[in-house]
C-alpha cells in the first residue's frame, strides 16, 4: 500500500480468536455435514485463528482506511474516506457474550447490496474508532468542496457562454451556406 501518514491504528481485542472459534463451531454444529468436522476443528482451529489475529491490521490515514488480513490468503484493502457513507456498529449474541462488536464500513458503490464493503470485528474502543473514521472522512469531504471564494466568477461564465454562442452561430452560418437551407 502507499505510504501515508497514519493517524490511528486499530487495536483488536485478544478475545477475537475465541469469537472466530465459537462462530466456526456454531456453523459446524448447525450443519449436518459440518458435525463430523468439529473434532478436527477443535484440534487445528485455535492455531489458525491465532495466526489470523496476528495478521489483522487496520490503519486510518489522512485519506484512506487501510485493512490487511489473512495469513494463507492475504487481503489488503484501501478504502478512500470520501467514499465511506457510514460506519455501523453490530453486535450478535456471541459478540455480546464476549464483550465485542463489529464495525461495518459502507461505501458508495459497494458491491454487496445491503451489506458492508468491509467489516472490522473486535476493535478495542469501537465507538471511538468509528468516530475517528467519520470525523476524518468529514475533513476530507469538506476539504474537497469548492469554497465560494474559489468558485468561478459570474462574468467569466457569461464570457464563456458568449464565446460558445458565437461559435454556434458561425457553425450555423457555415451549414446554411453549404446546404443552402
Amino acid at each position: 500500500m502507499r505510504e501515508e501518514n497514519v493517524l490511528l491504528r486499530a487495536r483488536f481485542d485478544t478475545k477475537l480468536p475465541k469469537y472466530w472459534m465459537l462462530s466456526t463451531l456454531t456453523v459446524l454444529a448447525v450443519t449436518f455435514i459440518g458435525i463430523p468436522f468439529i473434532p478436527v476443528w477443535l484440534v487445528i482451529g485455535w492455531g489458525i485463528h491465532k495466526k489470523q489475529f496476528e495478521k489483522l491490521e487496520c490503519e486510518l490515514t489522512e485519506r484512506t482506511l487501510n485493512i490487511r488480513r489473512g495469513f494463507l490468503f492475504r487481503v489488503e484493502k484501501a478504502i478512500p474516506l470520501d467514499k465511506i457513507q457510514d460506519v455501523s456498529m453490530k453486535e450478535g449474541p456471541i459478540l455480546r457474550y464476549l464483550g465485542l462488536s463489529a464495525l461495518g464500513i459502507e461505501t458508495a458503490g459497494q458491491s454487496v447490496q445491503g451489506g458492508s464493503d468491509a467489516q472490522l470485528t473486535g476493535v478495542v474502543d469501537s465507538p471511538e474508532f468509528r468516530d475517528a473514521i467519520l470525523n476524518q472522512r468529514d475533513k476530507v469531504v469538506t476539504a474537497g468542496e469548492v469554497a465560494p471564494s474559489q468558485a468561478p466568477s459570474a462574468p467569466a461564465d457569461v464570457e464563456l457562454l458568449g464565446e460558445i454562442r458565437d461559435s454556434l452561430s458561425r457553425i450555423e452560418a457555415l451549414l446554411v451556406r453549404k446546404h443552402g437551407t
